[in-house]
């Protein structure tokens, strides 16, 4: 087949070269010559002759790239490879032998070419074997692609990352890359020796090696901004963290990175970032944060995003910040006032600029206003870039408010001095009245016309005038800033005018001497008064020591004792100087007394009242009080008095307080026992009063008995029944002959104030009770059972005992039920030191929710009956209690009622 192909070659002669004709006719044979045709030749191709090393056909386009036509060039080896670099070719034939060697070695590598103009071609040529039956080679098929502009562009790309990385060398800025999905990382070195390793000695690397030299404090702060650029919120990964070097320090870094690519799913994949070593940008901040802690204005110190990094407890204090911590915190979380106009001037400064203003205002949230001077500047850190800005301010707010103020003040002082009810006035240094007012033109008589014509010293009384020059003096050597003194005028008419005299002095810058500011208030009234006062208390003096049995002490308004009477010291034991300007009245109080009136006082007046106030508070304000309290004597005997306290006044103003004092120890005595028979009369009507009661309710009871017992006899024919009548008769006039007995020895009692208990059967009086009222009980249809023992016996008053039972057994028989058979059942029980006598029946019963409080109350009736009058349980109540009992009931309503009556057991 060799031979054949060959010699097939030849035949084509000058006409066509026989590698390109060999070429068509192993491409229409091979289909894998084909395909490497079509996956490789983009720029040319070529076939060139092993067994005849000169011979190659190249194909027009290979020629094309090279800028020759294909009539130019032969196709020799030996031309091609003319124009290719020596060094490329070298390489290329090493190659082919390699191939050649090994066909697994790919023939494929860039050559440079010579273009025709000079300039160099670069061309990737792929190369394929064809071997005779033998498996010798004994062609090369090659196809080349121009790969010129792929060379350059990755020669500059590579001298632009070589140039990168002189620059990320030079900067000393570390490096890293991480694919988050997977964990792998690429560090630099720089990366490794900010922590004073190298990478070789990190070995192997991973993210753990990483996270590992974070400071424990900062993988929160880096979490945090790796998460806000994940989520978007941030374009860059951007924080400041501590790692840890080789020697155990902290290490300051700026760690700086950005997503570059993303997952299928659009999860972040591939990171790359940066980190530069920071510490002593760091320490030059700490030094700068002392600086303005400390310092005695108002500074701040912020980041680029207006955070808190420093402040002067200054800064605090003039923005009245009581936040405990606002290191971290946003300025303008702190201030939620702060406009956009503010956040503009910041930003310009985050950008370079240094703003200042000498007198701003300042609406704050609560609505008060602030006046500052201001100035902000930025701040860098070491490597030049800003890292934030420094705020100094000047609270200027007092400034401003005592100009306001003293604006305010002259208008006002000009308005007082014009208008004021006394006389003010301005006096030249020489005594001349520069400036008055009407007031002073009244009290001195003259018009203003005529004070400017004389000085202060031309119309001053003669005996006051060197005490006030002498003043005046002091005044102007700064000895005194200003002085106060009651001098005498002589008015135009002559008289004599007493003022109360008020002198300062204004200067000016420098301090020299301008002009006086006098006031003067006309007290000639006042010292007409005193000399008046002075002559009453001479003759009050007199009175008090003439007043042997009256109390009569003076104090002033601080408590302290100023005069103390002959009738004090006979009444108390104690001598005037013993107490006169050593003592308050306290002394002569009895303590819990006068504890109890300051409660008393505090409460009234709704203030604390104590010490002397106790005793001149009402005074005070009503200007005098009388009352009754316990005064206590020398030798500590206590003994009542009733005490007047008068406010003594000086026009209208308070000087001091009298006491006057009676002893009403008699009256006393004859008041309680004035009480003690008004008390015994009281009882008397009382119990007068109750006998009343019983009377009229315990007859009433058997006198209805009696008309009962009549109707029953006018009914009865036969003698048996008229007997039997008659004998019911008997037994109630015999139970009313002995009520009426009873309540004669209620009236005896009434009389006592003592009531007498008997040792009584209790069996008997039930019985005897129940007889009586048989008729009631008959026509009512109701049993009565008496189940009370006969030798048990109690301690009562026969008269309450009788009332008692007769009450709460006409009570049962009165409030039956007429829808069931009644009864009522008398029946003990002992309990401690009582009998208890239970008196049950299954009447109507009583609503106690309803009248629990009310049901032993006077005239209160619980059930609709022409007979009831509200009295029977208000007596039993009171008669038992009487005895030194009590009574209970329990009752349920259409169910019946149980009356417990205790009464002392006659054993005890």
């Amino acid at each position: 087949m060799r031979s054949n192909a060959v010699s097939t070659l030849h035949d084509f002669g000058n006409y066509e070269n026989y590698l390109q004709r060999e070429l068509y006719d192993l491409v229409k044979d091979d289909l894998s010559i084909f395909n490497f045709i079509q996956d490789s030749a983009l720029d040319g191709l070529w076939i060139w002759d092993l067994e005849n090393s000169d011979n190659e056909w190249m194909s027009p386009k290979f020629w094309n790239s090279l800028g020759y036509s294909k009539e130019e060039v032969p196709h020799r080896a030996l031309f091609w490879q003319s124009i290719i670099n020596q060094d490329d070719l070298k390489e290329s034939k090493e190659l082919l032998k390699k191939h050649i060697e090994d066909p697994s070695y790919p023939y494929d590598h860039v050559m440079r070419y010579k273009h025709k103009l000079g300039h160099i071609i670069y061309l990737r040529c792929r190369g394929m074997l064809i071997r005779d039956e033998e498996g010798e080679a004994i062609r090369l098929l090659g196809a080349h692609i121009d790969v010129t502009k792929l060379v350059k562009t990755k020669d500059q790309l590579k001298k632009q990352v070589e140039r990168y990385k002189h620059i990320i060398e030079g900067t000393n800025l570390g490096t890293w890359e991480w694919n988050i999905q997977t964990g792998e990382v690429v560090f630099n070195e720089q990366w490794a020796e900010t922590m004073g390793y190298s990478l070789i000695e990190l070995s192997p690397i991973s993210v753990d090696t990483w996270m590992r030299s974070l400071h424990p404090h900062d993988l929160s702060i880096f979490n945090k901004a790796l998460g806000d650029h994940f989520e978007g919120k941030k374009e860059f990964i951007d924080c400041e963290v501590r790692m840890q070097h080789r020697n155990g320090s902290w290490v300051w870094v700026h760690n700086k990175g950005k997503v570059v690519s993303r997952s299928g799913t659009g999860e972040p994949e591939w990171i790359i970032g940066s980190h530069n070593i920071i510490t002593k940008s760091k320490e030059q901040i700490d030094i700068q944060k002392v600086f303005i802690e400390n310092a005695p204005s108002a500074i701040a110190m912020f980041d680029r995003e207006m955070k808190y990094i420093a402040h002067s407890k200054k800064w605090l204090s003039d923005y009245n910040i009581k936040k405990e911590n606002v290191i971290g915190k946003s300025h303008y979380k702190i201030f939620p006032e702060i406009g956009e106009e503010w956040k503009k001037l910041h930003q310009r400064c985050l950008h370079g600029e240094v703003i200042k203003s000498d007198d701003d205002c300042f609406v704050r949230a609560d609505g008060s206003k602030q006046w500052l001077s201001w100035e902000i500047r930025p701040w860098h850190v070491s490597s030049g870039a800003i890292g934030g800005i420094i705020m100094l301010t000047n609270d200027k707010t007092k400034q401003k408010e005592a100009e306001l103020r003293t604006k305010i003040s002259e208008k006002k002082f000009r308005q007082s001095f014009t208008n004021a009810a006394i006389g003010m006035a301005i006096v030249g240094l020489d005594g001349a009245w520069v400036e008055v007012n009407s007031s002073i033109c009244e009290i001195l008589g003259y018009s203003e016309v005529e004070l400017r014509q004389r000085t202060f010293q031309e119309i001053t009384h003669p005996d006051d005038l060197d005490k006030d020059l002498k003043l005046v003096h002091q005044l102007l050597e700064k000895e005194i800033p200003f002085y106060h003194l009651e001098k005498r005028y002589i008015n135009k008419s002559g008289e004599i005018i007493h003022v109360h005299l008020s002198v300062s002095l204004i200067r000016d810058e420098e301090e020299k001497p301008l002009y006086f500011i006098s006031q003067l208030k006309d007290i000639t009234a006042r010292v007409k008064a005193q000399k008046k006062l002075h002559e009453t208390v001479y003759q009050l003096e007199a009175i008090l020591d003439s007043s042997s049995q009256v109390s009569m002490i003076t104090t002033d308004t601080t408590g302290m004792i100023t005069s103390f009477n002959r009738g004090a010291e006979n009444l108390l034991g104690y001598h005037k100087e013993e107490l006169i300007g050593k003592h308050s009245p306290k002394i002569i109080h009895d303590a819990k007394e006068v504890t109890a009136r300051a409660q008393e006082l505090s409460v009234e007046l709704n203030t604390p009242v104590d010490g002397f106030e106790v005793f001149v508070a009402k005074a005070k304000k009503e200007g005098h009080e009388t009352r009754e309290w316990t005064y206590v004597k020398k030798d500590g005997t206590h003994f009542p008095v009733q005490l007047t306290v008068t406010a003594m006044k000086d026009n209208d103003e308070i000087v001091g307080f009298l006491g006057i004092a009676a002893d009403i120890s008699e009256l006393k005595s004859i008041q309680k026992e004035m009480n003690q028979l008004i008390e015994v009369t009281s009882n008397q009507n009382e119990r007068l009063k109750n006998f009343a009661h019983i009377v009229s309710h315990n007859l009433r009871s058997h006198a209805s008995n009696f008309r009962m017992l009549m109707e029953l006899f006018n009914l009865e024919d036969s003698k048996e029944q008229l007997m039997e009548q008659y004998q019911l008769l008997e037994n109630a006039s015999y139970n009313l002959k002995e009520t009426v007995d009873h309540l004669s020895e209620v009236v005896v009692m009434n009389t006592d104030e003592d009531i007498k208990l008997e040792e009584l059967s209790l069996h008997q009086f039930v019985d005897k009770t129940v007889k009586g009222m048989q008729g009631l009980a008959d026509r009512a249809k109701v049993t009565v059972d008496n189940s009370v023992s006969k030798d048990l016996k109690v301690k009562a008053v026969p008269a309450y005992l009788d009332s008692i039972i007769l009450n709460l057994l006409s009570n049962a028989l009165r409030y039956r039920s007429e829808d069931r058979e009644s009864f009522v059942s008398f029946h003990t029980q002992r309990q401690n030191d009582y009998i208890i006598l239970n008196v049950e029946d299954n009447g109507l019963g009583i609503d106690l929710k309803k009248h629990q409080a009310k049901i032993f109350g006077m005239y209160k009736t619980f059930h609709k009956h022409a007979d009831s009058r509200g009295l029977g349980l208000f007596m039993t109540k009171n008669q038992v209690e009487a005895m030194d009992g009590k009574i209970e009931v329990v009752s349920k309503v259409n169910v019946g009622t149980v009356f417990k009556v205790y009464l002392k057991d006659a054993k005890n």
